[in-house]
């Protein structure tokens, strides 16, 4: 039965991978890839993380079971839901053919190469908490230039505080924006729903784009060069998605970027103390 579901890869522990290509199921584990033609397949079910293969095995015969675990639950259940619908209908009676001497089995080096949920929710809310905390900071910032104008009984002075003070806060909030950003770069490939991203052309130019569990489709900014890449999103945030692939790397780059963002904040912080403190006395 056709189906015009997108079909997410499932990322699991340890490295493992299962994927939809064609008329079969690939899993790849670290040392091996399994190939599991749609024919071979019963039904494909999904518990919580963990997502079980069962192959067809004729009557008084054991069938055949390929899990991959630690996978997300939203993608998990949708992975299920989609291949189900794909596996070829048997005719009634039909004998079951063993599923097990239909798959394929290849090591590596020769086949070349929702928990999620709740985490998502408590990240969007920290977030906002974020948001919200810069927005009252640059308004308890103007409230204060204020009384160190009156205070001081210096205008310029309170003007200078106002602006050392919003460079503080804005490199505050850009410090929080890195730290989200890190924290989406290594959760969402690991725990998020990962897809292909097609090049396609766009409004004059090329683009990549994707399609959510929902069917709708969304733009990626990648660098075009390759036909298709692989995005990462959450179930929350289909639109926000970020490239997979790019490992330790990316959050080496994040964490330096968030260092540096927070060590630039520091003078800006001090400075606005210290234009502030006479004008108190101190």
């Amino acid at each position: 039965m056709p189906t015009t579901s997108p079909i997410p890869v499932l990322q699991g522990d340890q490295g493992t991978e299962l994927r939809s290509r064609g008329d079969e199921l690939v899993l790849r584990r670290p040392s091996e890839e399994v190939r599991i033609p749609l024919a071979a397949i019963q039904r494909v079910h999904a518990n919580g993380r963990v997502v079980a293969v069962e192959l067809t095995a004729p009557d008084g015969v054991e069938s055949t079971l390929y899990r991959i675990e630690g996978v997300s639950r939203a993608a998990a259940s949708a992975f299920a839901d989609t291949v189900n619908v794909t596996l070829p209908e048997r005719a009634e009676g039909e004998e079951e053919v063993d599923g097990s001497a239909l798959v394929t089995v290849r090591g590596v080096e020769d086949a070349g190469a929702a928990e999620e949920e709740d985490e998502e929710e408590v990240r969007d809310s920290l977030w906002n908490v974020g948001k919200w905390t810069a927005y009252g900071a640059w308004v308890a910032l103007l409230g204060f230039s204020v009384a160190v104008g009156i205070a001081g009984e210096h205008l310029g002075r309170a003007v200078a505080v106002l602006l050392m003070g919003s460079c503080a806060v804005g490199l505050g909030f850009a410090v929080l924006m890195a730290l989200f950003a890190a924290w989406d770069n290594w959760f969402l490939p690991r725990y998020g729903i990962t897809v292909e991203a097609t090049e396609v052309w766009l409004d004059g130019r090329e683009t990549y784009v994707y399609t959510d569990l929902d069917g709708r489709t969304h733009k990626f900014g990648g660098t075009p060069g390759e036909e298709t890449v692989r995005v990462a999103y959450g179930p929350r945030r289909p639109r926000m998605a970020i490239a997979c692939g790019q490992g330790w790397i990316r959050q080496v780059k994040d964490l330096t970027a968030v260092v540096f963002l927070a060590a630039f904040a520091t003078p800006f912080t001090l400075g606005t103390y210290h234009l502030a403190l006479p004008a108190f006395g101190g």
